[in-house]
């Protein structure tokens, strides 16, 4: 319909609105998908489109992904779920076509295109930083919240993208623009802090290792080298000690006292309740000796418009035993005097469903890692799982290996993995309420419990496979490092933004453009006039 380069406009700029669609909007993501398509088709041109195909071994895997799902529905029973399923798959299908049987990108494209997704995810992040901070007011009851376009744990990943993106376009860039880059290389790792996202924080330390290691084996220049192998050793021996600290703090615990030892009465002579059987902690202090609800009652409710018997915090929860941790956590009785004790700060974040004084400091990398500490330990003690995520998820690989024992050779089918776990609750196989029955929240094991043994090794190698091929390139090597570990703790491919992350930058890095060509690439004269232009 129109001219080759108003096609290869429309073809970038396609890409690059799909970037900006992946942080920000699903709407952007479905139309940006919409006008790839509809511009491919109208650009005719099909016997070399095929041709280009053909020769793209990275999308051949891509669609060989796709059709193994669809292969897998032959063993399904619930097709209904099935095809639903598909339907999410698709951009694995339609994105490896679209883009394997286009024309390669040069490097000035594939430039532009990284700049204005690091740029949508700065935007991104900063809306969320503003409401972290309360510039901008939303109602949260949990710091991740603070991500409202997409999922915490998609905004993390995609962030991890931005910054080695940021670091690979800074090696690239001219001396004007290095800074503008830098801003960015500080303000995503800041942010995944304050994210709170476990996932988002251990890939990021994981990946620097690994670009740090690759520099002090590949660089020809020592000072990179020395700077490298100093990051590393601060790296190690600061996580070495926050993880010894953290755990050794959270290890002291109160000699729990003898029965006669234990005072009777407030000192407003109202008897004190103490649950001896009890022997759950709040920073190592007794939660469930010294309790005066009489007490408390009174005094909670001259100060919080929130009822003590029957109102719950805003997570939802009741806000008494919310008052129990927190009292406990700063070693105060459960009466009237350590009500009295209680700063205004304090009942706002009792309000907000905190049970632990130490949430107060948003900065404390304690606060990071104890509830990580809290849940092992109740997990351990008395298998208590509901509304943790950490402990939930061992539920859902003990759910998870059961199913993959029962039907190893050929799974349960592509539409039947819902269908599989929800009859395995129903069996009392779990502790979890139907609130939190979810399924094994690890892509390799849906793998292995839809296709099998069989179909399993056929998913790892269509995945893995291209990387091999890109193993030494930067980008490509990042991108699997990140979406390979995120696929160990999150189905990463069951959902449309899931599937959208993997599929785009996938095409990028390993279908749309050659990083082991990129020198012929910068030195291409379409690359010259906007080889260091970008938006970041």
């Amino acid at each position: 319909m129109f001219s080759e380069k108003i096609h290869r406009h429309i073809y970038i700029f396609s890409l690059i609105l799909l970037g900006i669609g992946i942080p920000l909007s699903v709407f952007l993501m479905s139309v940006s998908q919409f006008l790839l398509a509809t511009n491919w088709l109208l650009e005719l041109n099909f016997k070399n489109k095929w041709l280009r195909l053909k020769q793209n071994k990275a999308a051949i895997y891509l669609i060989g992904l796709f059709f193994l799902h669809l292969l897998w529905m032959i063993n399904s029973n619930n097709w209904t779920y099935g095809l639903h399923d598909i339907k999410i798959k698709l951009p694995l299908l339609v994105l490896a076509i679209l883009i394997g049987s286009s024309e390669k990108l040069h490097f000035s494209e594939i430039k532009l295109i990284l700049n204005f997704f690091i740029s949508s995810v700065l935007i991104s992040t900063i809306i969320s930083g503003l409401i972290y901070y309360d510039i901008i007011h939303r109602e949260i009851t949990d710091t991740r919240q603070i991500s409202i376009f997409i999922s915490h744990i998609r905004l993390s990943l995609l962030v991890n993208i931005a910054f080695f993106s940021s670091l690979y376009l800074f090696s690239k860039a001219k001396k004007t623009l290095k800074a503008l880059y830098i801003i960015n290389l500080l303000w995503f790792p800041f942010f995944l802090f304050i994210l709170n996202s476990y996932t988002g924080l251990f890939i990021f330390i994981f990946v620097l290792t690994v670009t740090l290691m690759r520099y002090i084996f590949q660089s020809n220049q020592l000072w990179i080298k020395k700077a490298s192998v100093l990051t590393l050793i601060i790296l190690f021996v600061s996580g070495i000690y926050v993880i010894y600290d953290s755990y050794k703090r959270f290890s002291i615990t109160d000699q729990f006292p003898q029965e006669n030892q234990l005072e009777k009465y407030s000192l407003n002579g109202n008897p004190y309740r103490h649950h001896t059987e009890a022997r759950q902690t709040e920073n190592g202090h007794f939660i469930h000796i010294y309790i005066c609800n009489k007490e408390l009652e009174k005094e909670w409710d001259k100060r919080s418009k929130i009822s003590f018997k029957t109102g719950l915090n805003k997570k939802g929860e009741l806000v008494r035993f919310t008052l129990l941790n927190y009292l406990s956590s700063l070693n105060l009785k459960k009466d009237s005097i350590g009500m009295a004790q209680l700063s205004d700060e304090d009942i706002k974040l009792i309000e907000a469903g905190y049970t632990n004084y130490i949430y107060k400091n948003k900065y404390s990398i304690y606060a990071k890692i104890y509830p990580i500490l809290k849940q092992i330990k109740s997990y351990n003690n008395y298998s208590y799982a509901e509304g943790a995520s950490i402990s939930q998820r061992f539920e859902y690989l003990k759910i998870a290996t059961r199913i993959i024992k029962d039907n190893f050779w050929f799974g349960v089918g592509t539409g039947d993995v819902d269908d599989t776990f929800k009859k395995h609750y129903a069996n009392g196989e779990s502790s979890l309420s139907e609130e939190y029955q979810h399924r094994a929240h690890n892509q390799y094991l849906t793998f292995f419990i839809s296709f099998g043994i069989f179909g399993f090794i056929a998913s790892l190698f269509f995945m893995f496979t291209p990387v091999f091929y890109e193993k030494k390139q930067f980008l490509p090597l990042i991108f699997s490092l990140i979406a390979f570990l995120s696929m160990l703790n999150e189905d990463t491919l069951e959902t449309q933004a899931g599937i959208t992350f993997f599929t785009y930058f996938y095409s990028l890095f390993f279908v749309a453009f050659s990083f082991k060509k990129e020198k012929n690439y910068l030195n291409h004269p379409k690359t010259k006039p906007i080889e260091n232009s970008g938006v970041l």
